[in-house]
C-alpha cells in the first residue's frame, strides 16, 4: 500500500524532536513509476492535509477508482494511526456498500478485515503528489470547507462516513475513461476482488445488484 503524500500531508506526518526532523515519509526511489503509471497501479493512494475550523483534516483518494475518504481532527505525525483509521473507514464504507444493495451475503466479513490488514501493514509513504487526483481532492475539501461552516462535522461520529458516501457518488472523469465513472462503484468491485477474494464474474454480478437498487431508489 503506497501513500502518495503532498507536500502539506508530508508535513502533517512529521515532526520536529530535539532538533531533529522524524517523519513516517521516505525518499521515493529514483526510478520510482510516475504520473500515468500509477494509475494502473491499484494500490496507488494521495493524502493531502488541511486545516479546518481549526482541526486537522486528512484526504485520502483512490488514484485508479477516485474513491476518496475525509478524516476528521486527526492526531499530527501519527502515521499509524492514520492507517489504521484508514482500514476501519474503508472497511466500513464498503460494507455500507453491500448492505445498501443487499448484497453482504456476498463477502465474509472477517476474511476482508485480516486480508486487509495485512495488507496495510507494509504501507510506503513517499513525498510525490499526482495532478488529476489533487484537483479532485481540492473540490472534495473545497465544498468540505463551505459545509463545515455550518455544521460541527468532526465532533458527529456518523459525519464521516455519511460524507464519504456523498462525496463517493459524484461522477467523475478520469483520462482514459470515455464515460464519467462512479468512484463507489468502482471501489466497491475493486475491493471485492482485490480485497474480498470474489471472484471477476461475481463482483461484477454484484456490479449490476448495486446498480439496480440505485434505479429502484429513483423509481
Amino acid at each position: 500500500m503506497t501513500f502518495n503524500c503532498s507536500h502539506a500531508a508530508c508535513d502533517f506526518f512529521s515532526r520536529i524532536h530535539k532538533g531533529k526532523k522524524i517523519t513516517a515519509v521516505q525518499q521515493a526511489p529514483p526510478m520510482q513509476a510516475s504520473g500515468e503509471v500509477l494509475h494502473t497501479d491499484f494500490d496507488q493512494w494521495l493524502v493531502h492535509a488541511a486545516t479546518v475550523q481549526r482541526k486537522h483534516v486528512l484526504l485520502a483518494i483512490h488514484l485508479k477508482t477516485r474513491y476518496c475518504m475525509l478524516f476528521f481532527d486527526m492526531k499530527k505525525a501519527d502515521a499509524e494511526g492514520f492507517v489504521q483509521a484508514f482500514i476501519n473507514r474503508w472497511t466500513i464504507g464498503v460494507m455500507d456498500l453491500l448492505m445498501k444493495c443487499g448484497a453482504l451475503d456476498f463477502v465474509d466479513p472477517q476474511i476482508p478485515q485480516q486480508l486487509l490488514k495485512e495488507h496495510c501493514q507494509s504501507f510506503v509513504m513517499f513525498p510525490r503528489g499526482d495532478r488529476s487526483a489533487q484537483t479532485h481532492i481540492n473540490e472534495v475539501l473545497r465544498f468540505f470547507k463551505w459545509d463545515a461552516e455550518d455544521f460541527d462535522f468532526v465532533n458527529q461520529p456518523w459525519s464521516a462516513l455519511y460524507y464519504d458516501a456523498r462525496t463517493n457518488h459524484t461522477p467523475r472523469t478520469i483520462k482514459g475513461q470515455k464515460d464519467y465513472i462512479f468512484p463507489d462503484e468502482e471501489m466497491l468491485i475493486h475491493w471485492l476482488i482485490t480485497v474480498g477474494s470474489v471472484p471477476v464474474l461475481k463482483a461484477e454480478q454484484i456490479r449490476e445488484i448495486y446498480r439496480r437498487s440505485l434505479r429502484a431508489q429513483v423509481d
